[in-house]
């Protein structure tokens, strides 16, 4: 008899017989007692090796957080960070974890192996990165547990937690039709990122399926900024009846640049953002907008990192996202 035994028996999952017989405070005590008597009756007695490995568990998850010191800021709004920080924070507790946030000013890959080789953290949660980080190779291969929020590597097994654009994107072209709206303009969050990149290609796809025309599509960078930036060239060419844009942030800034130019949202062009942050839903934006849950991810991103901690090998997972109707169409 194993542990898989006891667990198959039990009808739970092995790694949470090994945490019940090491009085893995994450397990309810009525559970521990079940799982010890049912190994009690079939002479199973866990390895010292597993009783070492989770006597040396620091029960900590560390959170990678993007960080420019000299600009003493992160790249990303902190309204994405709160909500993805909270959903973490309620699946951390549940498991009876805390977590430790890590300021990432492009530590190295050592740097994040060694907070998890040396017991600061039992795991790793890395949000957003540009394309073509190094490091997720280098974790990879020493076997450091971690897992990515809102990003991923083609190609690569790495874990991963993402909101899948299509539903969401989806329904809002199919609102377009319904409307009879025949061109559309994207503003992109430019190229340096794999969310910004699928977006762009789910729009073009979409504007295929759907038979509206893509009147123009520019680039932005994700900051209100630049979707500020962006009303400037689309005003040099035709209006579309409606501009996507890939964030809430751009879709702010894009409408303050076009009212300055007296374009009236929604009569003379409408717009629809990306997430549905709190002030999509201001009186002042009123933002038609693809709802990415960030609470979600979070809770999501914890417990899949626990799970792979504990030694299962859990599956990336992609969230669902909906369209949101609201004013700005």
């Amino acid at each position: 008899m194993n542990r898989n035994d006891v667990a198959k028996f039990a009808k739970v999952s092995p790694s949470t017989v090994t945490r019940a017989l090491n009085d893995h405070r994450s397990i309810p005590a009525a559970t521990r007692d079940r799982l010890k008597k049912i190994a009690a009756k079939f002479d199973y007695v866990p390895s010292h090796l597993g009783r070492s490995h989770y006597q040396k568990k620091s029960f900590r998850l560390g959170v990678v957080i993007p960080y420019d010191y000299e600009k003493k800021a992160h790249p990303l709004p902190s309204e994405y960070f709160s909500k993805l920080l909270f959903g973490i924070l309620h699946e951390a507790a549940k498991a009876k974890y805390t977590i430790n946030l890590i300021a990432d000013n492009n530590l190295s890959a050592e740097e994040l192996a060694r907070a998890v080789l040396s017991h600061s953290v039992d795991g790793l949660i890395m949000f957003i990165r540009k394309t073509g980080d190094s490091r997720y190779a280098y974790l990879h291969k020493n076997k450091i547990p971690f897992i990515l929020v809102h990003d991923y590597v083609p190609g690569k097994p790495y874990l991963h937690v993402d909101c899948d654009p299509q539903s969401g994107m989806e329904e809002a072209f199919k609102y377009l039709v319904s409307r009879n709206i025949k061109d559309a303009g994207y503003l992109t969050g430019g190229n340096d990122y794999m969310n910004s990149l699928d977006r762009t290609k789910i729009f073009r796809q979409l504007a295929e399926k759907y038979d509206i025309t893509i009147s123009s599509i520019i680039d932005g960078d994700f900051s209100r900024k630049s979707g500020l930036l962006a009303a400037k060239e689309f005003l040099k060419k035709k209006l579309p009846r409606v501009i996507m844009c890939a964030n809430d942030r751009m879709a702010f800034g894009l409408i303050e640049g076009l009212r300055q130019s007296d374009i009236k949202v929604p009569a003379d062009v409408g717009a629809i953002g990306f997430d549905n942050q709190d002030a999509a839903n201001i009186a002042a934006f009123n933002l038609s907008t693809i709802e990415n849950p960030f609470f979600e991810a979070g809770e999501l991103a914890a417990k899949k990192l626990i799970e792979a901690i504990d030694g299962e090998k859990p599956k990336s997972a992609l969230l669902a996202s909906k369209f949101i109707l609201r004013e700005s169409l």
